[in-house]
C-alpha cells in the first residue's frame, strides 16, 4: 500500500479555509488517503517550480492541493491547500529536501529567508561568525540557507529569520548565540550527523524525529479523521524530538521534567500517560493516575485526554489530588469536612484569644504554622522546639516557642470541635490510612502536572499511591510558575529523581517579545529545581516573533476604562471575542471594574470561575489564578496597580522574610498571567502603577 503523509503546513492552511469549503477539502483528503494512485486523481506539474517533484491536484474549481510526488516511489505527501493562485505561488519557491547531513525532510523558501535578513553596509561582525560552516551545517542547516545565516548581525535579525529556517536549525542557532556549548545544543535538539544519508529515500526520511515534528504518516482512516477534526491542535500529532523522547523513554524510577511556560510540559505529560497506558502498563486492571494541583486544569486535561486517546479513557484517571483524597476517604467510611476562608479565620481568632498573651499577632502565627510546623510535618512540642526555622524573620526563644505551641494546640482543638480539617491535615490522614491499612489500589503509575505547587505532604501521598519501580512517577513543573506553595525537595518526600531529570527549553505558545517581558518580572527571584538545587532559565526561548507588549498607565480608573473601551472596539474589528481575555488580580476588581465595562459596551462576555471552562462565548474575564493552564491570542492585564500587584496581605507585613516570599509569588503570578498570551499582551494600570512594572520601565 502507498504511504500517505500530511504536513503541519497543510493542516494550518486547511484550518484557514472557510468552513463551508472545508468539506470538499476533507472529502478529497479522505479519498487521497484511501488511494493516492486512483485514476480520478490527476497530478499536474507546476511551471517554473524550484522542486520538480511538486505537483498540484484539483479539488474543485477554486481550490488546489499541493503534493510532494515521489515519482516511482510509493510515498505521497500533502503539503499545502489553498485557492488556485495562492497555492501556485506558495509552491513555486518551496524546496523539499532530505538533509544530506541529518536525513530529515525539510521545507524552506530560500528567497524568503534571504529577504528576512536586512542587509547592512557596515562591515560588522556576524552574530554567528565564530562558528565554522561545518558546525552550522551539522545541525541540519541547508547549505543554500548558509548565506542568509551569515548575514545575521543582531539577535532581532535571527528572530526574523527563524520562521524561514527548519525548526531544528532555528533552535540550534538560537542556543549557540545564547552561549550554550555546541555539545549541549546537540543534545537539546536531538539532531545527529549521520555517516550515510540516502537523499532519495522519502519513506525513511519521514521516520526521522525532526521530520515527525512537521509531517505525520497516516496509518488509518481513524487517524486522519482525528487530525482533520482538530487541525490547529498540532501538539496532538507533532512533537519536538526532545518531547517525543521523554514520552516514550523507559525510566527506572521517578522522572522529573522542568520547562518554562509554553514549553509543552502538560502536552508531554498527557502523551506520557497515553504511552504508559498503551505500551507499558497494558493489563486490563492497570490504571494510570493523572493528577494536578488545581481542579480547573484537571478538568481541562480530562477533556483533552478523552479525545487524544479515547481508547485509554477507562484506564487513565484524571483528577485533582484533593478531590481524589476526599473521594477515597469517603469510600472507606472516613470522609472529612474541610475548613475554608472565613471558617479558618474564625478558628485562628478563637485559638489566639483562648490562650495567654503570645506577643505575636494572628498573621505571624498562621505563617509560623504553615511555614514551619506544616512544612516540616511537626506534630509535637518536642519536635517544634528542635526544628530549624530557616527563613523566618523573627527569632523565637524556647519559652516563646512553648507559648506559640499552645496556640497551635488550641487551633487544632477548635477545628476538631467544629468537625473540620485543614487540607494538609486531610492529605496526611489519607496517606497514613494508605500506609497503615494497605488498601488495594489499581495504579501502576502517577503522572503529575504543576509539580511546583505541591506541598511536601501531598508529595508523600503521591508516593504512597503507586508501588516504587520503573516508570512509576512522571513529574512536570516549573518553579518560575510557583504561585501557591513553598520550596520542596522531592528527595525528602521519598521521591528520588537523580539521573532522571530533563528540561524543555522552547516556548511554543508566546512570542519571544512576550516571553522576554514576562521573564523580566522574575529578575532577582531565586528559582529552585524542585529538589533543593537552583534552576536557571538559560536557553529558554521562543522561535516566534511579534509585537512588543504594550504598557499603558493612566491617572484614574475612568481613563483606564476609556482606553480599554477604545482598544476592545479596535481589537474586535479583526478578532473574535473569544480570542480576548481580560485579567485582573482579584474577583472583586473583575466584577466591579471590567465586567461592568463590558456590560456598558454591550460586549458579550463570559466570566471564568472555578466551575466554568474556557469555552464560554464572548470576551473572557478571569482572575490571574484562574487563567493558569489556559492560553489566548490576546491577553489584557488590567488594573496592575501598586495596591493590587503585589496584593496587600496583612499576615506578612510584620515579617520581612514572609513578605519577600509573598512578593516573589506575586511576581510569579504576573509571569504566569503574561505567558498565557499567544500574540498580543497589553498591560494597564492607573493611579500608582505596580512597582514590578515601574522597575521594568527603568
Amino acid at each position: 500500500m502507498p504511504t500517505v503523509a500530511i504536513a503541519s503546513d497543510f493542516l494550518e492552511a486547511y484550518a484557514r479555509i472557510p468552513r463551508a469549503q472545508q468539506k470538499k477539502v476533507r472529502e478529497f483528503t479522505e479519498k487521497f488517503q484511501a488511494n493516492p494512485k486512483a485514476p480520478s486523481i490527476n497530478y499536474e506539474k507546476i511551471h517554473a517550480v524550484k522542486d520538480d517533484r511538486v505537483r498540484t491536484v484539483r479539488i474543485d474549481q477554486q481550490y488546489r492541493a499541493i503534493i510532494l510526488h515521489p515519482g516511482k516511489a510509493d510515498v505521497f505527501v500533502l503539503v499545502w491547500v489553498d485557492n488556485h493562485d495562492e497555492a501556485m505561488d506558495w509552491a513555486k519557491n518551496r524546496t523539499f529536501e532530505i538533509n544530506p547531513v541529518t536525513g530529515s525532510l525539510q521545507v524552506f523558501n530560500v528567497s524568503e529567508a534571504e529577504q528576512a535578513v536586512v542587509p547592512t553596509k557596515k562591515k560588522s561582525v556576524g552574530l554567528l561568525d565564530h562558528f565554522d560552516d561545518e558546525l552550522l551545517l551539522s545541525f541540519g542547516l541547508p547549505v543554500v540557507l548558509l548565506p542568509a545565516v551569515r548575514g545575521v548581525r543582531q539577535p532581532d535579525d535571527l528572530l526574523a529569520l527563524n520562521k524561514h529556517l527548519p525548526a531544528e536549525c532555528a533552535e540550534a542557532l538560537m542556543w549557540l548565540v545564547e552561549g550554550l556549548p555546541p555539545e549541549e545544543v546537540r543534545e537539546a535538539v536531538a539532531t545527529q550527523k549521520k555517516k550515510q544519508v540516502d537523499t532519495t529515500d522519502l519513506a525513511k526520511a519521514l521516520e526521522h524525529p525532526d521530520s515527525r515534528r512537521r509531517f505525520v504518516t497516516i496509518l488509518s482512516d481513524k487517524d486522519l479523521t482525528a487530525i482533520l477534526n482538530a487541525p490547529l491542535e498540532k501538539w496532538r500529532v507533532f512533537l519536538h524530538p526532545s518531547q517525543e523522547k521523554l514520552v516514550s523513554k523507559e525510566f527506572k524510577g521517578p522522572a522529573r521534567v522542568l520547562g518554562g511556560a509554553g514549553t509543552g510540559k502538560t502536552v508531554v505529560a498527557m502523551h506520557r500517560a497515553k504511552h504508559l497506558s498503551n505500551n507499558v502498563f497494558t493489563a486490563k486492571d492497570d490504571r494510570i493516575l493523572f493528577t494536578t494541583y488545581t481542579a480547573n486544569l484537571a478538568q481541562n486535561v480530562e477533556e483533552i485526554l478523552s479525545t487524544l486517546c479515547p481508547e485509554c479513557k477507562d484506564r487513565i484517571e484524571t483528577i485533582h489530588l484533593h478531590s481524589w483524597a476526599a473521594r477515597f476517604m469517603k469510600s472507606h467510611g472516613a470522609g472529612f469536612d474541610i475548613a475554608y476562608g472565613e471558617d479558618l479565620d474564625d478558628c485562628w481568632e478563637q485559638a489566639w484569644a483562648g490562650v495567654e498573651e503570645t506577643a505575636f499577632d494572628v498573621g505571624f502565627l498562621r505563617q509560623e504554622w504553615e511555614q514551619v510546623v506544616q512544612a516540616n510535618g511537626i506534630e509535637t512540642l518536642a519536635n517544634y522546639l528542635k526544628v530549624p526555622r530557616t527563613g523566618r524573620g523573627h527569632t523565637l526563644t524556647r519559652p516563646q516557642r512553648g507559648r506559640v505551641w499552645k496556640v497551635f494546640e488550641r487551633y487544632q482543638q477548635v477545628l476538631a470541635q467544629r468537625g473540620k480539617q485543614e487540607w494538609l491535615q486531610a492529605i496526611r490522614t489519607t496517606r497514613r490510612y494508605i500506609e497503615e491499612k494497605k488498601p488495594s489500589l489499581p495504579y501502576r503509575a502517577v503522572v503529575v502536572d504543576e509539580a511546583q505547587d505541591f506541598h511536601a505532604e501531598e508529595w508523600k501521598l503521591i508516593r504512597a499511591l503507586v508501588p516504587a519501580g520503573a516508570n512509576d512517577l512522571f513529574l512536570v513543573g516549573d518553579a518560575h510558575q510557583r504561585i501557591y506553595g513553598r520550596k520542596v525537595a522531592l528527595s525528602r518526600c521519598g521521591i528520588q529523581i537523580q539521573g532522571r531529570s530533563s528540561k524543555l527549553r522552547i516556548n511554543y505558545r508566546t512570542t519571544e517579545q512576550i516571553r522576554a517581558w514576562a521573564m523580566a518580572m522574575l529578575k532577582g527571584v531565586e528559582v529552585d529545581d524542585l529538589d533543593g538545587d537552583k534552576d536557571t532559565a538559560q536557553g529558554y526561548k521562543s522561535l516566534l516573533s511579534g509585537s512588543k507588549p504594550e504598557q499603558h498607565h493612566f491617572s484614574t480608573s475612568e481613563k483606564e476604562q476609556e482606553f480599554l473601551a477604545g482598544k476592545l472596539k479596535e481589537l474586535l474589528k479583526d478578532r473574535s471575542p473569544e480570542d480576548i481575555c481580560i485579567v485582573a488580580r482579584t474577583a472583586k476588581m473583575l466584577k466591579d471594574d471590567y465586567q461592568g465595562l463590558l456590560q456598558s459596551l454591550a460586549i458579550t462576555h463570559t466570566v471564568l470561575d472555578k466551575n466554568k471552562s474556557a469555552a464560554g462565548g464572548g470576551v473572557r474575564l478571569a482572575t490571574m489564578h484562574r487563567v493558569k493552564g489556559l492560553e489566548f491570542p490576546v491577553m489584557i492585564l488590567a488594573g496592575m496597580n501598586s495596591k493590587t500587584m503585589p496584593l496587600r496581605v496583612a499576615s506578612v507585613e510584620g515579617d520581612p522574610t514572609s513578605k519577600a516570599e509573598h512578593e516573589d509569588r506575586e511576581r510569579s503570578l504576573l509571569f504566569v498571567a503574561a505567558t498565557r498570551a499567544r500574540d498580543q499582551l497589553l498591560v494597564t494600570s492607573w493611579g500608582s502603577p505596580s512597582p514590578f512594572l515601574a522597575a521594568l520601565g527603568k
